[in-house]
Parts: C-alpha cells; structure tokens; sequence
C-alpha cells in the first residue's frame, strides 16, 4: 500500500480482510455532530456555525448563507446547540479540561512489521495521550462495553506505540475523555490501565500479524470461506458490536 497504514483501517480486520480493502478504496464520509463537539472543544478543524431554525438549505437565503461562511461547517440550528453544549460540558469539567491541553491533534508516522504506519491522537501533553470522544454514553458501567466493542484501548496503544517508534518519546499514561451527546452531556475521564493497554496492544499487532499474511497471499476473504452452521444463541446471551461494526465517534 502507498499510505501510511492508519488504525481506523486496521481495525476492519477484526471484522474480515475483505472489510478492511474496502476501507482503504478511496471515500468521503459525513462529519457528523460528534465531529463538529470535536473541532469545538480542540479548537482544530474548520469553524463550525449553526444555521437558522426551520430553515432549509436550499434557495437563495441558504446559498447567500453558505458563501458568507464559506469554509465552515454549517450545522441546523439544532445540531450546533447539541455540539455547543458538549463544548461548554467539557470547559467545565476541571480534569478533561487539563488532559485536552497539549499538541493538538499531531499526526506521527512510524514502521512496524514492514508497514508505514500512522496516527493522529487528539492531544499529545508530552507525558500522556488522550482521545475524545463523543456519544451516546459516558456511563462509567456501561462505557468499557463500547471501548471493548470500537477498540478504543486498541487505537490508544498504536498511538502510545507510534508515539514512542517515532521518536517523540513514550507517554505514560492514556486517557479517554467520554462526553454525552444529548443533555445534561454529561462528561467522564477514563484512564487506560496497563493490562487494558496490553489488550489493546496485543489485539492490534494480531490484527497486523493477520494483515501481512493476506497481503503476502493477495487473499483478503470475508466472514468464512466454507458453509456456516446455524444455530440461534441463547437468548441471555449478550450481544455487542464488533470493533468494525460501526464507525466510532
């Protein structure tokens, strides 16, 4: 491959190689809610701006609109108070406002297993790294479902890895700051304790180990490549998304 290898890629190995060469194919994605709270909160990314309630975004009003601000990210109305509103639930908060001060969203290159690899962690302070992320729940009972679910612990220890790999030193500590997107938007700081880190590390290189074989092969197969026995699963059984089931906030 001619890009550097990023993790949002490598985490569609977990649900199939044939998943994964689609997610490389060149394509645009929708900057959502989520995305708008982030280049809020970071101060990154364009200026974001709402516009008027009720109004629809076609005529001239909108086009008149839309140049006046060309080069933003125009939300409804609705959506920007959403995004503002994680924005000033974040600034409140005395810990995640400390661990969202450092090296803005500094993107580190680095080789591993042969690949060019890459990665972009939202804050760099110098001792520790911290992703944000925006979502439906920042419960603290029910959150680790979602890191296990995305990979999150995974995505923290490439870029603690890569971090050290290209020469910028090896962060101590990694952290998440979780913020709701509907209100009260309540915000909570998780910190990734080494044995998560070690899950993560070890999912990741399994997924590499896994994408070099395929490489080497020129076979990227899907789910299975032989007939599946079907079994309903027992209704206590719970189910979770996989790492690649959706996109992460």
């Amino acid at each position: 491959m001619t890009e550097p290898l990023r993790f949002s890629a490598l985490r569609r190995m977990s649900q199939s190689p044939a998943h994964y060469l689609a997610a490389i194919q060149p394509d645009s994605s929708a900057i959502d809610i989520g995305n708008a709270a982030d280049s809020l909160i970071l101060g990154d990314g364009p200026g974001v701006i709402g516009y008027h309630e009720g109004k629809v975004r076609r005529g001239k009003d909108w086009e008149a609109f839309e140049a006046a601000h060309a080069g933003k990210l125009i939300l409804t109305a609705t959506e920007y108070a959403k995004a503002a509103g994680m924005a000033e639930a974040v600034a409140a908060h005395a810990d995640a406002t400390r661990l969202l001060t450092g090296i803005i969203r500094q993107t580190r290159e680095w080789e591993l297993l042969g690949y060019r690899c890459r990665g972009t962690p939202d804050v760099d302070g110098g001792g520790f790294l911290t992703d944000l992320k925006t979502g439906e729940t920042s419960d603290p009972r029910r959150f680790p479902w979602k890191v296990r679910d995305f990979a999150y612990h995974a995505q923290l220890a490439w870029y603690q890895d890569g971090t050290e790999l290209a020469g910028l030193g090896r962060p101590d500590d990694c952290y998440i700051v979780a913020v709701e997107q509907t209100p009260p938007h309540v915000v909570t700081v998780f910190q990734l304790n080494p044995h998560a880190l070690d899950l993560g590390r070890r999912l990741y290189r399994l997924w590499l180990e896994h994408l070099k074989i395929c490489d080497e092969s020129g076979e990227f197969p899907g789910y299975s490549q032989s007939i599946v026995d079907l079994d309903l699963p027992d209704p206590d059984e719970e189910y979770h998304l996989s790492a690649a089931g959706e996109a992460a906030a």
